[in-house]
C-alpha cells in the first residue's frame, strides 16, 4: 500500500506527533511509499508532494524528534472544498492520488478538515471509488471537537496557558497599587482554552486568576465592572482571563474586536477584546490596567505535554491502521476512568465532527468555584509531563522536513 499524509488548519504543539504516528504506522505495516502533501489539500491539488525516506526516518529516530517540534511541519491551509461534488477540484484530487498509486489519504486537522474528509468520502460513494480510503486524524487547541473527550493539542495549550498565568502573577504583584491585567486567550466560540487558565489556581496560595469571561457565559459590561470593583476589595492586583470570542450581552464589544479578514471557511478573525476592556477599565474606573494577548504562542510552543504528545501519536498511528481496511473514519479517544486517568481509543464518522463545536457543559458554569473544580479535574491529567527539547547554543533546534524526505 501507499499512503499520503497532510496537515490542515491551525497548528498545535503536537500535530507533528500525529504525523510521526501515522508515518511509523506506515513503516510498521510495510507500506511501499509514504508520501507527504505540502500545505494540506492544496498540496495535492498543486502536486506539491514529497516522499518519506523510511530508512532514514527510522535510523535517525525522526518520530521522536517530530514529537518535540511544534507547529505543522508540512505546512497548512484553510481550503474549503465546494459543496458541489461536480466541482473540478474533486476530479483533480483523485487524479493526483491515482497518479501516485495512493491507497490511503490521512488528513490531520480539526472541524473544517473533517469537512474535507467527509466531502471526499461522499464523492467516493457517488463515483463508486472503492480502492482509495480517506481517513481523518483529529487536532485542535480549541478542544471543541465533538465525539471525543478532549482534542489532541488542547493539553499542551492548556499547560502553556496555566504556566504563563503563574508567571504573569509574579509580575503583576510587584507594586502596591490597584491594577487589572487582562489576559486574552484564544477561543472564538468555545471557552475551553480560557477556562484552562483556572488550572493555575490549583494548589496556589492565592488565586492566580481572579475573574474569567468566556463565550458560553456572556455578561453585561456593567456587571463586569461591578465584579472587578468587588474583586479589588480582596486583592489589589487582579488577573482577568478571557476568551478572544467573549462578547457582552449588549454587543458593545463586537465592532471593536472583529476584523474583516476571513479564511476559506468564512471564519472572522477575532482579536482585541482584552485591550478594549483594559481601556474601558482605565477610562471608567480610573484603575491601572493593561492587556496581554497570548496569541499564536498558545498553539506552538516548546512546553509540550507528554500526555498530549503520546495521545496524538497513538491517534496518528491508529489512523494508518484504520485506513488499511476502512474509509470515512476518524480515530478518537474517550476517558474511561475519571478517578485514575485512562483513555480508550475508538473511531467516529468525520461528519460527527465537521462543522460542529463542543462547548463547556452548561452545568459547569454555575459559578467560578464549580467551573474551577471541573476544569482542574478535567485538565490536570492532560498537562502531565514534558517532551524534552534539544538545544544548541542556548536555543531549541527542531527537525525539518528535509531531514527525512527523499
Amino acid at each position: 500500500m501507499n499512503v499520503i499524509i497532510a496537515q490542515s488548519g491551525g497548528p498545535t504543539s503536537v500535530i507533528n506527533s500525529s504525523l510521526a504516528g501515522a508515518i511509523e504506522g506506515g513503516i510498521d505495516n510495510d507500506f511501499n511509499h509514504i508520501y507527504l502533501s505540502n500545505n494540506g489539500i492544496e498540496g495535492i491539488l498543486k502536486e506539491h508532494i514529497e516522499e518519506v525516506d523510511q530508512e532514514i526516518f527510522a535510523k535517525d529516530n525522526c518520530g521522536k524528534k517530530l514529537m518535540a517540534r511544534p507547529s505543522s511541519i508540512l505546512g497548512s491551509c484553510r481550503y474549503k472544498l465546494s459543496d458541489d461534488l461536480d466541482h473540478p477540484d474533486y476530479a483533480k484530487i483523485f487524479e493526483v492520488l491515482r497518479k501516485n498509486a495512493i491507497d490511503l489519504f490521512i488528513y490531520i486537522g480539526g472541524n473544517d478538515s473533517m469537512d474535507t474528509v467527509t466531502k471526499l468520502n461522499k464523492y467516493m460513494v457517488e463515483k463508486k471509488i472503492e480502492d482509495i480510503h480517506v481517513i481523518g486524524c483529529p487536532k485542535t487547541i480549541d478542544n471543541d471537537l465533538m465525539g471525543m473527550d478532549h482534542s489532541p493539542g488542547y493539553g499542551s495549550a492548556a499547560k502553556y496557558i496555566a504556566s504563563t498565568i503563574r508567571t504573569i502573577r509574579t509580575d503583576v504583584d510587584i507594586y502596591d497599587l490597584e491594577s487589572v491585567t487582562f489576559v486574552e486567550i484564544m477561543g472564538r466560540h468555545a471557552g475551553w482554552l480560557a477556562a484552562s487558565s483556572l488550572v493555575a489556581n490549583h494548589k496556589a496560595k492565592k488565586d492566580q486568576v481572579n475573574l474569567l469571561y468566556i463565550p458560553e457565559d456572556e455578561k453585561y459590561l456593567d456587571d463586569i465592572f461591578d465584579e472587578i470593583k468587588e474583586a479589588l476589595k480582596a486583592e489589589n492586583n487582579l488577573i482577568v482571563a478571557l476568551a478572544e470570542g467573549f462578547r457582552d450581552l449588549e454587543d458593545k464589544l463586537n465592532e471593536e474586536v472583529f476584523s474583516n479578514s476571513k479564511d476559506g471557511f468564512n471564519h472572522p478573525v477575532v482579536a482585541g477584546v482584552g485591550e478594549r476592556l483594559a481601556t474601558m477599565v482605565r477610562e471608567r474606573l480610573g484603575i491601572k490596567s493593561r492587556a496581554i494577548e497570548l496569541n499564536t504562542v498558545q498553539r506552538t510552543n516548546t512546553l509540550i505535554s507528554k500526555t498530549d504528545a503520546e495521545e496524538a501519536y497513538k491517534l496518528g498511528y491508529r489512523a494508518t491502521e484504520l485506513g488499511i481496511d476502512h474509509t470515512n473514519l476518524v480515530p478518537v479517544l474517550r476517558r474511561s476512568n475519571n478517578d485514575n486517568y485512562e483513555v480508550t481509543y475508538t473511531e467516529v464518522k468525520p461528519s460527527e465532527i465537521a462543522n460542529r463545536e463542543m462547548m463547556i457543559p452548561v452545568d459547569w458554569l454555575g459559578d467560578k468555584k464549580t467551573l474551577e473544580e471541573k476544569m482542574i479535574n478535567y485538565c490536570l491529567p492532560l498537562i502531565q509531563g514534558e517532551i524534552a527539547q534539544t538545544y544548541q547554543d542556548g536555543m531549541p533546534v527542531f527537525i525539518e522536513k528535509e531531514d527525512f524526505i527523499k
